[in-house]
């Protein structure tokens, strides 16, 4: 039998995604409404609440190719 050791574990674990936070009123939001590709490598993002209703963008920059 083969151990494996607890540094190889964690790399199959799931990781759990941030979130990101309503700017209006502060809950958390799994995923976005829709995401679209930019030029430039950046992704933008739309939120929706679901508490609130408070809709908003973010986009982020993706490492250059």
């Amino acid at each position: 039998m083969e151990l494996v050791h607890e540094r190889t574990m964690n790399f199959f674990r799931p990781r759990r995604r941030p979130l990101i936070e309503c700017a209006q009123c502060g809950e958390s939001i799994d995923i976005p409404e829709w995401s679209e590709n930019l030029e430039g490598g950046h992704v933008r993002h739309l939120w929706i609440c679901e508490s609130c209703g408070y809709s908003f963008e973010t986009t982020i920059r993706g490492a250059a190719a």
